[in-house]
């Protein structure tokens, strides 16, 4: 499959899962956090996916009711014994690699440059371009497999903290990313890039702890974007692609440190930011791709700051 392709197919399956909410009345999680591991991962190497394979099994698991979040390659069930359960469909995890290609005469010399790298030879002698490009290969969850070791059926129990536990991890990261926060009573929540300030309504304005944390974490993947951080583009104005870009990094940073702390996120219900989601990935299939990736990133940036501090993560 080609990188178009794989642009084309990923696009369509975040749109069916926005459209699908939208038809639910606004009821989908981005992360399910009942049974089984939170995150999607490689059972045989217990590797967690990251960025858009994360929402993409997130919600195959979803729709088609798997129990299990664990996913195999064709090559580790077949190696295992196990068999395809008939009718099953793979899905797609994806990584994005590069070519090189000589500057001079536009022959694609990959194999050459990766056989200096292999012997460590320099090649800064060699006028070449990178150019990226995505690949895919197939998965199957564990739910689709027969015949595997009794072990890979074992559903993990998660560990189930209390609220207060919760909060407390939550205050820690919170805390440890040394943003600034402003409380004001009103109705508004926001990060102001030109003072490097995150405003947001007094806490008891707040329905429950895990509606207050869904906005301080969208606002602070915001504030990863900030210029003395990340560095991206932050001056789109409303309606804009780049101002629904860098919306949908702080939704996804948003739902993905929820669902570490075990809170389960429901997708926005604001029919504006989904809308013109949906209308420039009609259009641009790179867009969530390149945000789930942002995202993951910020998240990651987010994290590091509890890490430093010696924060056990679940």
């Amino acid at each position: 499959m080609n990188t178009q392709k794989i642009y084309d197919k990923i696009t369509s399956t975040i749109i069916e899962m926005l459209e699908q909410h939208k038809k639910e009345g606004f009821k989908k999680s981005w992360y399910n956090v009942s049974g089984d591991a939170i995150f999607a991962h490689n059972k045989h190497t217990n590797h967690f996916y990251r960025g858009i394979n994360q929402l993409l099994l997130q919600y195959l698991r979803d729709k088609y009711e798997y129990s299990h979040n664990g996913w195999l390659t064709f090559n580790q069930l077949s190696e295992l014994g196990g068999k395809i359960k008939k009718g099953s469909k793979a899905a797609i995890v994806v990584y994005k690699s590069h070519l090189y290609i000589d500057a001079n005469t536009g022959e694609n010399i990959t194999r050459y440059i990766m056989q200096l790298k292999k012997n460590e030879q320099s090649i800064e002698h060699i006028d070449y371009q990178k150019r990226g490009y995505m690949k895919g290969y197939n998965v199957f969850n564990i739910s689709q497999i027969d015949n595997l070791p009794d072990e890979y059926y074992k559903i993990e129990e998660l560990e189930k903290l209390t609220e207060f536990e919760r909060n407390e991890k939550a205050e820690f990261i919170i805390k440890c990313t040394g943003a600034n926060i402003e409380y004001k009573a009103g109705n508004s929540a926001y990060f102001q890039p030109s003072k490097d300030l995150i405003k947001l309504p007094l806490r008891k304005q707040f329905k429950s702890d895990a509606n207050f944390y869904s906005v301080v974490f969208h606002e602070l993947g915001h504030w990863t974007g900030h210029k003395k951080r990340l560095n991206r583009n932050m001056s789109g104005k409303f309606g804009s692609k780049e101002y629904a870009f860098e919306e949908l990094i702080a939704e996804l940073n948003n739902a993905y440190i929820n669902a570490f702390l075990g809170y389960e996120n429901t997708i926005t219900n604001n029919v504006a930011y989904i809308d013109s989601w949906l209308s420039i990935m009609k259009n641009d299939t790179k867009f969530v791709v390149s945000a789930a990736s942002q995202a993951q990133t910020a998240s990651d940036y987010i994290f590091e700051f509890a890490e430093a501090r010696q924060l056990e993560f679940v």
